[in-house]
């Protein structure tokens, strides 16, 4: 049951009207050009636009697009407030109302009691008995695709890995080797992400936001048909988990629920994940020491493919990782909306004003970070811990409720992925430089990084 907090910030998410505010005139920031704002600059150079404002106007600033001023927050005190909404102030749903559509009732797009709730009974398809089951199935994909890339020797990283790690989220999340079907699953969900960013959300065919509609379609028609063989089944797959789970009160998802679910959690796990993984090699590649430093750390074990309880021996590849998502965040904007008139740092800021939360700001402050621009994964180790300094200091996984639920699994599928590959192949950069990275709608090389494996 709600407390009536919880019902009154819940009934004040759904009941905002969909007009957003047209300025916030005590923030600094501007409006940017007349009716399309900062959009354009958003859409074509995120973090160019970003920085911009960060230097001009500190950790707090807002920035106008698609027709909506946004109040982007970057000081670590105001993000920990926004993140943990101790207050309930903040409607995730509503935040993210650019993918209300295309990514429906995933976890990300409830709040407050319902959020709980949804969440306690994906909790059982997080649990370490669960992942050591993931692994398992997922390092005979890596070590079969590894071998495919050596008799390549050249190939652009960015899409090789996005393939291998749809492969690994089907073979993990659903039990199936998707063989044929794998390139229409990918297609997709590259329509629906990039639909994302659609400004003309017209379902109409020959408009983006129809492509990524359409691809929604498919992808609830594929699992939906997935799911009733699962209910009973002893599948060691998270459709499997999801099917079977239930809170401590018995209560369990229906179809409807399970496939908005797993449409959510699939893009998430390979998506970002891709993401994750194609920065940390990129940054590997073009600091060839610290490479050599974590070849030594994955020969220091002697088993072929990395076991599920060894992950936390990686240390310093550890470190690495987690250095390459505070340069290159996964989601490096978290989106709220204002249920309620409330305060930020000195600003009182009306109900649905949008809030978002930048790590773009957050990870590169000096009085945080030494030398921010800078790749130095000992940042992370125990003697420095700069990510230690202030609670959100760091947060490339969220925080406060909404904090990725597949934070372990994400983690532990980049473990399994680099301890294979970094005892098999150097990596080098095949251009003088990695080139720009996007950032939205996730953070991916523009030119798709290609690269030379060298064997070892």
């Amino acid at each position: 049951m709600m407390d009536d907090d919880d019902s009154t910030a819940v009934a004040a998410s759904y009941a905002l009207p969909h007009m957003p505010n047209l300025h916030l005139p005590q923030v600094p920031g501007g409006s940017g050009w007349p009716w399309l704002g900062h959009t354009l600059q958003f859409v074509s150079n995120a973090t160019g636009l970003i920085d911009r404002q960060f230097e001009r106007h500190g950790s707090l600033f807002q920035i106008h697009t698609f027709g909506s001023p946004t109040l982007m927050v970057g000081e670590p005190d105001l993000v920990r407030q926004v993140l943990t909404d101790r207050e309930k102030n903040f409607s995730s749903m509503r935040g993210w109302d650019i993918l209300t559509r295309l990514f429906a009732r995933g976890l990300m797009l409830r709040d407050f009691e319902e959020h709980r709730v949804h969440r306690r009974i994906m909790q059982a398809a997080f649990r370490s008995e669960a992942l050591a089951g993931y692994a398992g199935l997922m390092n005979p994909i890596i070590a079969a695709r590894l071998n495919d890339w050596q008799l390549q020797g050249q190939l652009r990283l960015y899409p090789a890995l996005k393939s291998l790690t749809l492969d690994m989220a089907a073979e993990a999340f659903i039990g199936l080797r998707l063989g044929d079907q794998a390139k229409r699953v990918n297609g997709a969900f590259v329509d629906t992400v990039d639909a994302t960013l659609a400004i003309f959300k017209k379902d109409l065919p020959g408009f983006k936001f129809y492509r990524g509609m359409e691809g929604r379609r498919f992808l609830q028609k594929f699992f939906g048909d997935l799911i009733p063989q699962r209910r009973d089944s002893n599948g060691l797959d998270m459709l499997s988990e999801l099917a079977r789970a239930r809170d401590e009160d018995g209560s369990q998802f229906d179809d409807s629920e399970i496939a908005d679910h797993m449409i959510f959690l699939m893009m998430a796990a390979h998506d970002t994940t891709t993401s994750s993984i194609c920065t940390t090699l990129m940054m590997l590649a073009t600091h060839p020491e610290w490479q050599e430093r974590l070849r030594a750390e994955v020969h220091s074990l002697d088993t072929p493919m990395l076991r599920y309880e060894d992950c936390g021996t990686l240390v310093e590849t550890e470190w690495a990782f987690k250095e390459a998502m505070r340069m290159h965040p996964p989601v490096p904007f978290i989106a709220r909306r204002a249920v309620r008139e409330c305060q930020i740092g000195p600003y009182r800021i009306p109900a649905n004003t949008g809030v978002t939360v930048t790590s773009m700001v957050t990870h590169f402050l000096q009085e945080l970070w030494t030398q921010p621009r800078q790749f130095d994964p000992s940042r992370f180790s125990a003697t420095r811990a700069e990510h230690k300094q202030h609670s959100h200091a760091y947060y490339p996984f969220g925080g406060g409720a909404h904090m990725c639920i597949g934070l372990h699994f994400a983690t532990m599928q980049v473990r399994l992925f680099m301890y294979q590959f970094l005892r098999r192949f150097r990596i080098r950069l095949k251009d003088a430089s990695p080139g720009r990275i996007k950032p939205i709608p996730i953070p991916k090389p523009a030119n798709g990084l290609p690269v030379t494996l060298e064997p070892l």
